[in-house]
C-alpha cells in the first residue's frame, strides 16, 4: 500500500489496538516515495516503538483467558466451489498489469470491473481456511489500491500514471483517505 495507515510517533493508529510499522505505514518521514534504505530504518526504529508500545498496551488489557462466543450463522452455498488458487493467481497477475509499475484510467477501470465480478462471488461466502479469507481481504484491498490510484490524476513518487505524467503540486499535494 506504501504507506496507507496513519500512524503517531510510536507506530499507533486511530484502531484502537492497532499498531503499525514500516511500509504499509504513513509516518509522514519518506512522502510518496520509499527509498530503499530509509524506509529499512523507518521500519526497524517504528517496529520496536510499536512493539514495545503494543506489548505495554496488551499488559494494561485485563485478561479472563475465556473464548469469546462467536456467531457466525452459516450462509447458504452459492453453487460451485471455487478455485481459489486460479482466483489469486489471476488477481495477482491483473494488478501488476493494471496497477504495478505505470497505471493509466482505462486498465484501472477494466481491473476494477474485474475485482468487482470476482468479489460477487468470493466475498459473499464463508471460508474455513486461511486461504479464503487471504483472498477475501486481497481482494478488498485491491479495490482500494484501484480506486487511490484512479482518483489521483498525477504522477508523484512511486505513483506513475501515463495518462497525467507530470507531479501537480496545486492540487494533489495531499493524502487520498478511504474510511468506512
Amino acid at each position: 500500500m506504501i504507506g496507507g495507515v496513519n500512524v503517531d510517533l510510536d507506530g499507533h493508529t486511530t484502531l484502537p489496538g492497532l499498531w503499525a510499522a514500516g511500509e504499509v505505514t504513513s509516518s509522514g518521514l519518506h512522502g510518496a516515495n520509499r527509498l530503499a534504505s530509509n524506509s529499512l530504518l523507518e521500519g526497524l526504529v517504528y517496529g520496536k516503538r510499536a512493539g514495545t508500545g503494543a506489548a505495554a498496551a496488551a499488559l494494561r488489557v485485563p485478561d479472563s483467558f475465556q473464548v469469546l462466543p462467536l456467531e457466525n450463522p452459516p450462509q447458504v452455498d452459492g453453487g460451485e466451489p471455487l478455485d481459489l488458487r486460479d482466483i489469486r493467481n489471476s488477481l495477482k497477475s491483473l494488478m501488476w498489469r493494471a496497477c504495478g509499475v505505470r497505471r493509466e484510467a482505462g486498465r484501472l477501470s477494466g481491473a476494477a470491473e474485474d475485482i468487482d465480478r470476482w468479489c460477487s462471488y468470493v466475498l459473499p461466502r464463508q471460508f474455513n481456511d486461511p486461504k479464503g479469507w487471504e483472498l477475501q481481504n486481497m481482494l478488498e484491498v485491491s479495490r482500494l489500491i484501484i480506486a487511490a490510484a484512479g482518483e489521483r490524476h498525477e504522477t508523484r513518487g512511486v505513483h506513475v500514471r501515463t495518462d497525467f505524467p507530470t507531479t501537480d503540486d496545486d492540487h494533489w499535494q495531499r493524502h487520498i483517505a478511504f474510511k468506512r
